[in-house]
């Protein structure tokens, strides 16, 4: 007989209800949401009385490198792990509402999900005020 068998990180195996296994008994894996499975999806009961080995084993499904709309990625990697963060910015003339960092989550996908830079609607120039200036003197542009 075979004792339960071992467990995987981020996985589970199809034989939680027993605790002693007859030989010749095959148990399967499977992996938790957000992780895949590698190497073999089962073990078996040996003549001996252990199970055979190698265990299979799950891993954080990775993101791939978004794209941003009028903006570009600070990050050299294609795939990025769960937990993961990235850095962004938008062109000239565009900015992003809110953070300007993204998550990669368990599963492959990202949070915030969409990386858009809008057109930034430039302000009209500073009205002039009697005795007095601004600090954007002599600027064209103001956001």
């Amino acid at each position: 007989l075979c004792p339960q068998p071992p467990n995987i990180a981020n996985g589970l195996h199809s034989g939680q209800s027993l605790d002693k296994f007859a030989r010749g008994v095959t148990v399967y894996y499977g992996c938790k949401d957000g992780y895949k499975l590698f190497g073999n999806v089962s073990i078996n009961c040996t003549e001996t009385g252990v199970w055979s080995k190698p265990l299979p084993r799950c891993e954080a499904i990775g993101c791939e490198t978004p794209k941003v709309h009028n903006g570009k990625v600070h990050g050299l990697q294609s795939t990025y792990k769960a937990g993961e963060t990235l850095q962004f910015d938008c062109n000239p003339g565009y900015a992003a509402e809110g953070t300007y960092e993204i998550q990669c989550q368990p599963g492959g996908t990202w949070d915030p999900p969409a990386l858009i830079c809008e057109k930034v609607r430039p302000c009209p120039m500073p009205p002039e005020i009697t005795n007095g200036n601004h600090n954007g003197q002599g600027k064209a542009f103001f956001t």
